[in-house]
């Protein structure tokens, strides 16, 4: 990709990320408006982890990070035949993986859901189990959408892939609204089946016309190039798959915390992905194809500098978010879902609890891109070994701290366990790959730490002065334009310490704000 490519493409994934994080946002307000921090809710919650653990296993991240390395180095040998080919094996041979454990969990899930809640009374046990029969429809829907997603990233058209997400959002908030009223929380089990059926639909216009992709019906595994999609996704699914599991984990632990206890779990960490999902992953998925072209033209250097730059422009804005996050946190929470029946207890609950899930903010964001630069030099293994080790010290320290920190004990266990994988991979890359400099990456961070900080004492400094003007019990204007000026204040300082350290992430971050903007509206 050009470098005006590269910005356009990640105009797009950006622009779509954002929109996608806005309708999930709006998905929780209207779920948890209609609902509240209750025991329906709670069983939904759990219900999602079994289908959503399916699909980590079989399709999710492995499909993108098997495929596109695979189909990058076919298409660009001109081999468009053998590509169709070996994306429609791995399309039969996980369609019938996922049919499969889809028919065993529906029905063994008198057995199954139990172990997972045993915070649960009878009725939520038994409305769990319902859910869950009804959302293993979606984990076959979108895993077919996540390999046209990884099809049509490869040849550089994110446009339909972007949108896909944002329909699935669109069918669950449509279902909380009009069908929740009748048919209650399985409404929402239903608007998932339906938005995954969405994320496939819109996608196959551009994929099949514009892609041209061919589907097969056969299974071509004597293909070795079919054989090395399949086991660079074996190791990736087995990583994507303890991490599930250590949230059906902190789910078990959760349901024995309380009513409520999952659905402010879940809410805050939705929070903490929005701007993973703003900044972090777009970064990703534009930087994997590249990446993997870059490898396989042995073009080293360009490899490490993009590994490199990303990293730091990552850390830069990670960092400064994760400072004014935790500062910020009630205030976030409480202008993001203070309505209906989220109530002062939820609030509290959820922001306590974002608080330590932001202590590993930066750590999920180099997770990101590391993890991508190791797919794109076809290498599953790294990734999933620290993945697992990650998995182990997010076990230990949750269970270590449950019990004095309750919810947030889990949200701190995820962040220990993103910090770990990410100094894993990073070291390991930097062993491996000539160019990634390790030394001017940690003096890097320490810069940014203390920016970071420094900002964060601004805009503590700005919500202890409007306090008594916002009040016990404000209103959200009061609490919008708290937060605006404490990140305004925030924002000022950070540029100002950006600018007088002369670091170069300041003007980057310029530049590559201004190169996504249409030419007429650049300046000179």
């Amino acid at each position: 990709m050009t470098a005006r490519t590269l910005a356009r493409a990640g105009l797009i994934v950006t622009v779509a990320f954002f929109l996608s994080r806005v309708l999930g946002w709006l998905r929780l307000v209207v779920i948890s408006t209609s609902f509240g921090a209750e025991g329906d809710l709670d069983a939904y919650f759990a219900a999602f982890r079994i289908p959503d653990l399916i699909f980590q296993l079989v399709a999710a991240g492995a499909l993108s990070s098997a495929l596109i390395p695979v189909l990058s180095q076919l298409l660009g040998n001109d081999e468009e035949a053998r590509a169709w080919r070996v994306v429609s094996t791995v399309i039969n041979l996980m369609l019938l993986a996922l049919l499969v454990l889809a028919l065993v969990v529906a029905v063994f899930a008198p057995v199954i859901i139990p172990l997972f809640t045993p915070g649960f009374d009878l009725v939520q046990t038994e409305l769990t189990i319902r859910l869950t029969r009804i959302m293993l429809l979606s984990p076959v829907l979108l895993a077919l959408g996540a390999v046209a997603t990884s099809v049509l990233n490869t040849q550089g058209r994110f446009g339909a892939s972007a949108l896909a997400p944002l329909l699935y959002n669109l069918a669950i908030i449509l279902a909380a609204v009009f069908l929740a009223p009748i048919m209650g929380v399985e409404a929402l089990a239903l608007g998932v089946v339906v938005g995954s059926l969405a994320h496939l639909l819109v996608q196959l216009p551009t994929l099949l016309r514009r892609g041209g992709f061919r589907y097969d019906f056969q299974l071509d595994l004597g293909d070795q190039a079919a054989r090395r999609s399949l086991l660079l996704m074996a190791p990736r699914a087995l990583g994507l798959g303890t991490t599930q599991i250590t949230f059906l984990l902190n789910t078990t632990l959760a349901s024995a915390l309380g009513t409520g206890s999952i659905v402010a779990y879940n809410v805050a960490f939705t929070v903490l992905q929005i701007p993973l999902g703003v900044i972090g992953l777009p970064l990703g998925v534009i930087l994997l194809p590249s990446m993997s072209r870059a490898i396989a033209s042995g073009a080293t250097q360009e490899f490490a500098q993009i590994v490199l730059r990303s990293l730091r422009l990552l850390l830069y804005v990670m960092l400064f978010l994760t400072a004014v996050g935790m500062v910020l946190r009630r205030q976030v929470v409480t202008l993001l879902f203070d309505y209906g029946r989220f109530d002062e207890r939820a609030i509290d609950l959820t922001a306590n609890t974002l608080l330590y899930f932001l202590v590993g903010l930066a750590g999920h964001s180099m997770i990101v891109i590391l993890a991508r630069a190791f797919y794109s030099a076809q290498d599953t293994r790294t990734p999933v070994t620290a993945a697992i080790i990650s998995v182990v010290v997010n076990v230990v320290v949750s269970v270590a701290t449950v019990g004095t920190l309750g919810l947030s004990g889990l949200a701190l266990g995820i962040a220990a366990g993103a910090w770990v994988e990410a100094g894993i991979l990073v070291v390991l890359l930097w062993q491996r790959t000539p160019g990634i400099h390790l030394e001017s990456l940690g003096r890097a961070m320490v810069e940014f730490f203390i920016g970071a900080a420094l900002a964060a004492l601004g805009a503590v400094g700005v919500v202890r002065v409007t306090d008594p003007f916002v009040g016990l019990d404000p209103i959200k204007l009061l609490v919008f334009g708290q937060s605006t000026l404490a990140l305004i204040a925030a924002i000022a300082i950070y540029v100002g310490y950006s600018w007088l350290l002369r670091i170069p992430e300041l003007p980057q971050l310029v530049s590559l704000a201004r190169s996504m903007l249409p030419r007429r509206f650049r300046g000179s």
